[in-house]
């Protein structure tokens, strides 16, 4: 797949109706490596799901029930920071949609990166956000990450389906005596 399409696509996915932009930003003085700003997005995106799904072990819980976020790391090695898009529909943020989510959410980023740390939420990002927050995604060692990276990979291994968005419901194998 070129490039050009990939970024056409994050794009377009950017651009639903409930997909949120999410920028997270350390604003430290002290170095922040690239695995540093990996582990506090890893660290974000466990609280959020521990806030939104109320349970304390959501890494035992299936990949498509927990958050779907892209992030993108501009500015490493001057000023490190994440462009966000996550899907923030009402199927997953449920009841707590009509509680103050936002404000824990930075909460949240807060408590992962530090008192000096900002987050920014816009529900409705335009296109040109959408190309601003992708434009790194040209360059050849651009990468990404994905909220997924951080569940737990022999849960994808023992089931295939807790990778996918599949929502069919999980059947016992039958027992032999």
């Amino acid at each position: 797949m070129s490039v050009v399409a990939r970024r056409g696509g994050l794009v377009e996915w950017a651009m639903t109706s409930s997909t949120h932009s999410i920028d997270l930003a350390p604003n430290r003085h002290d170095a922040i490596t690239p695995l540093i700003l990996e582990r506090m997005l890893a660290g974000f995106c466990i609280g959020i799901d521990r806030y939104v799904l109320q349970c304390k072990h959501v890494h035992l819980r299936n990949s498509h029930d927990r958050l779907r976020m892209i992030a993108f790391p501009e500015k490493l090695d001057t000023n490190p920071h994440l462009h966000c898009f996550a899907d923030l529909s009402d199927e997953y943020l449920g009841g707590r949609r009509k509680l103050p989510w936002e404000r824990k959410f930075e909460d949240i980023w807060r408590s992962v990166a530090g008192d000096s740390a900002t987050l920014a939420i816009d529900a409705h990002p335009d296109e040109g956000k959408a190309w601003y927050s992708t434009k790194e995604a040209y360059r050849r060692d651009h990468y990404y990450l994905h909220s997924w990276d951080f569940h737990r990979s022999d849960k994808l291994v023992k089931r295939p389906s807790a990778a996918c968005l599949q929502r069919t419901p999980a059947r016992r194998k039958p027992r032999t005596h």
